[in-house]
């Protein structure tokens, strides 16, 4: 039996019978009101600047949910591998952490697990708030099996900045979470402790809480089943930035399979770029297809160094897969190391 679904859009729609204007400041009662007020199954959210053909979103009326399944149904964007691989290969509750799915796809959330939400937040991103605690929760996340959409070529995938500030009071929700995260409650079982907490670890990086992310990757120094702690600790000072402290902890992250694994991750990246700058950094990086730690911390140096706008952009895409495959790396370690 098809399901029924109720669709909010950030922007007006001819075809979307209900519409938002801006669904990153949803405030907490509105959203309660969204699914108090629908008859339908699930509430979905997209944000309409997303897409590039909204005509993909027809797909919606046909399809037939289990909600015995899953609460949470994701149906990605073509460019949304991390996603998919993040709810793949990380625990339930860090997938969730780890990104903000409402930027990589259409969300769709059961009405009847929502409004079982004990406690819903009232926060700055509050539907990300939500999808977290619903997991948290035990509501299962599911991927739609359908065809993805088409992201458009003028929507801008935010990256995290090569060399942030430490986030602002908006973000103190997350903060949060992340400190009461506990991977012993998140992964099936844990066999290398260690690892388990360069996970946490991971986690504080990839948002920008360098401070707290040192502080657990140090208390796990030279442990764990490829040294995830170490490899964590490299991109922290990587990121402060630190550039001699970040190739020292590269040292001490000796080989990791990751060496391995980015340069064909990370090659359609540069494909992007006709630079010449970029070009003598694919040489260089991509060297023997083995991802150098140190030549990309020289990458990161120059970005610094010289305001190079199209290489910064390339070096922060290239720093989220490197954070996002080093998240389930460390994650699958914890659990068999």
């Amino acid at each position: 039996m098809t399901t029924s679904i109720q669709l909010y859009l950030s922007e007006n729609h001819h075809e979307s019978p209900e519409s938002l204007t801006d669904l990153a400041n949803l405030h907490r009662n509105e959203l309660i009101s969204l699914f108090d007020e629908t008859t339908s199954e699930y509430v979905g959210f997209v944000d309409r600047q997303l897409l590039a053909d909204p005509i993909e979103l027809n797909q919606l009326h046909d399809l037939e949910l289990n909600a015995d399944q899953a609460g949470i149904w994701l149906l990605p964007f073509r460019d949304s591998e991390p996603l998919i691989t993040s709810l793949e290969s990380l625990p339930p509750v860090a997938a969730a952490l780890a990104m903000n799915p409402l930027q990589h796809a259409i969300v769709l959330l059961s009405k009847s697990a929502f409004l079982s939400l004990q406690e819903i937040p009232d926060s700055e991103e509050l539907l990300w708030h939500a999808l977290i605690l619903l997991t948290q929760a035990g509501l299962k996340c599911e991927l739609i099996d359908s065809s993805p959409l088409t992201r458009s070529g003028k929507a801008k995938q935010p990256f995290p900045e090569l060399a942030p500030n430490h986030p602002g009071p908006e973000r103190d929700w997350l903060l949060h979470l992340l400190r009461a995260y506990h991977p012993a409650q998140d992964l099936p079982f844990i066999s290398s402790p260690s690892d388990a907490t360069a996970l946490k670890a991971g986690l504080f990086c990839i948002h920008d809480y360098l401070e707290e992310s040192h502080q657990l990757s140090q208390s796990v120094e030279h442990q764990g089943l490829h040294h995830a702690g170490d490899y964590w600790h490299h991109i922290m000072h990587r990121r402060e930035p630190d550039y001699s402290n970040a190739k020292y902890w590269s040292r001490a992250v000796g080989y990791h399979p990751l060496h391995d694994i980015l340069p064909n991750a990370v090659q359609p990246l540069f494909d992007e770029s006709q630079s010449k700058t970029v070009l003598n950094w694919k040489n260089r990086l991509l060297q023997n297809n083995r991802w150098s730690l140190n030549a990309f911390v020289d990458c990161c140096a120059e970005c610094e160094s010289s305001q190079d706008q199209e290489l910064n952009g390339l070096a922060r895409k290239i720093q989220w897969t490197e954070m996002q495959l080093l998240l389930q790396k460390t994650s699958l370690d914890a659990a068999r190391g």
